[in-house]
């Protein structure tokens, strides 16, 4: 499988709003890692996952970003040859390094994109051959926004395993079941509290909002019939015991398992969807996503 092309689902677009741009902070990870495969996590929850390697950054991260402090940001790369016995050697890390950065992403009165690096990422030297490489970074972020995410969750590493994975898993197969069916805007409504936070975290208008819904709405429309079966997959908890996560172990593994193939259009719908189970609910709802398409080959 070759990746040729991204169209994010979840588009980076860049508004001019009614707020004086020194408030608004628009943060972004700046990346390159060719063909490595890569796992990307902000505060503990996944932001970014290729396991087949080969999309760049930027991405942007502040609906990540909860409130104003320290951050905290892993990135795990593993040698795309690792099943053939590679490994990672000391002086492959500059190419890890290069162009790997926290920035706030701007734009002046006439358009020009002003990128001002927050911290400048670079994976410690190792002395041994690795068959992955795991670095946890820490950064300030100043945010004039505050939102809930999973701060104020329940616990889910309290759980016991076998009813969570019950729980979580039917919420998956009631999310699979309106994709399945070309209920866009029904799925799109089970995205109602990761949506909110999303746009206001990246400030965005209320005419760009209904847009980029009925857009959303229209896209996963073309699901219908395409989505597979809830099977072979992992429970991942993560955001600190209050999120979690269904993905996949099959050809996609790694990816979110809702991953959906068109292969008479030649594409792949990538949905990685995070819950969470908020307190004095009995319900799970999804809290973040991601949801990309990209070429099938």
């Amino acid at each position: 499988m070759n990746f040729t092309y991204r169209i994010l689902i979840l588009p980076i677009i860049y508004l001019i709003i009614s707020c004086n741009t020194k408030e608004k902070k628009d943060y972004h990870l700046f990346y390159r890692f060719g063909s490595i495969p890569y796992e990307i996590k902000i505060n503990d929850v996944i932001c970014e996952i290729d396991l087949a390697g080969g999309m760049p950054g930027p991405t942007e991260i502040n609906q990540y970003l909860l409130k104003s402090g320290s951050q905290k940001i892993s990135i795990k790369v593993i040698h795309p040859y690792l099943k053939k016995g590679k490994m990672f050697k000391p002086n492959d890390l500059g190419f890890l390094n290069k162009n790997l950065l926290i920035a706030d992403v701007q734009y002046d009165d006439e358009g020009e994109i002003i990128i001002d690096t927050i911290a400048k990422l670079n994976f410690p030297e190792i002395t041994n051959e690795a068959p992955f490489i795991v670095n946890e970074w820490t950064f300030d972020a100043s945010l004039p926004f505050t939102i809930k995410g999973w701060s104020q969750s329940e616990d889910l590493s309290k759980w016991d395993e076998d009813k969570l994975e019950e729980k979580v898993v039917s919420k998956f197969k009631d999310l699979r079941s309106l994709l399945n069916s070309g209920n866009g805007k029904q799925f799109v409504n089970q995205l109602k509290k990761a949506n909110e936070e999303y746009f206001i975290a990246n400030y965005w208008n209320e005419k760009k909002q209904a847009e980029y819904l009925e857009n959303l709405a229209n896209d996963y429309n073309k699901l219908e019939g395409l989505v597979p079966e809830i099977e072979n997959y992992r429970v991942r908890i993560m955001g600190g015991g209050k999120a979690v996560a269904l993905e996949a172990l099959d050809k996609h593994i790694g990816q979110g398992i809702l991953t959906t193939e068109n292969k008479e259009k030649k594409k792949l719908y990538l949905n990685y969807i995070v819950l969470h189970k908020p307190k004095n609910s009995e319900r799970f709802e999804v809290i973040r996503y991601n949801s990309n398409i990209t070429s099938l080959e």
